[in-house]
């Protein structure tokens, strides 16, 4: 029984593509295309799952902005197209506040994929399902991208019942969570290509004269 899930909080992605693109010129106004981040993770990870997994989960809070802004959604009309994967709206997109934006701006960009205050209820639905999932033994690893320390209770439990956790994150370009590596089996990160490939950025041709 193939026992291997992938759960994206849509909220960290967001922030580490907004750090990605801040820190990186050549990846602004580019969308990443969420399909590949799952093909090219099962690419880069086999000697964990042995290129097998359940199914791929992407967390989004429902009305968020930002997910379109930020993602290139797949055309779920297309046969053959969709493998797996799976994108869950729950919960619900908090009204801003003017204190708290002019807050967040005061925030250095390496730390604010670590300010996720603008949802409500998509990390309890994460969680319910993973755990629910463990406890009946139907997860061996849960590969999780995130960076978010709340989720550090779940990692504990999660590993408690038997399970195994593996931390993602799209590049070094983001800042890691110390103490939710910690709590996890593995931490990974994308090689260079294969994240120009996700969000559609050319290589430039190096010419030799």
């Amino acid at each position: 029984m193939i026992s291997n899930y992938f759960f994206i909080d849509g909220s960290a992605l967001i922030s580490q593509i907004y750090v990605l693109q801040k820190k990186r010129e050549n990846f602004k106004e580019h969308k990443l295309d969420p399909l590949k981040l799952i093909h090219h993770f099962i690419l880069n990870l086999r000697d964990l799952h042995n290129g097998q997994y359940k199914r791929a989960v992407y967390y989004f809070a429902k009305g968020d902005p930002r997910i379109e802004e930020y993602l290139s959604l797949p055309d779920f009309k297309e046969p053959g197209l969709i493998r797996d994967v799976y994108f869950k709206y729950c919960g619900g997109k908090l009204r801003g506040s003017k204190g708290y934006d002019e807050f967040l701006k005061t925030v250095p960009s390496k730390y604010r994929d670590r300010c996720s205050k603008s949802e409500k209820g998509v990390d309890t639905e994460l969680c319910c399902d993973a755990l629910q999932l463990s406890a009946t033994g139907k997860l061996e690893r849960l590969f999780l991208l995130t960076n978010d320390s709340d989720f550090i209770p779940l990692c504990k439990r999660l590993r408690d019942f038997g399970s195994n956790v593996s931390l993602l994150s799209l590049s070094e370009s983001n800042i890691v969570n110390k103490e939710l590596v910690k709590e996890c089996d593995t931490y990974d990160t994308l090689v260079d290509g294969h994240l120009r490939e996700i969000f559609g950025v050319e290589t430039k041709k190096i010419i030799v004269k």
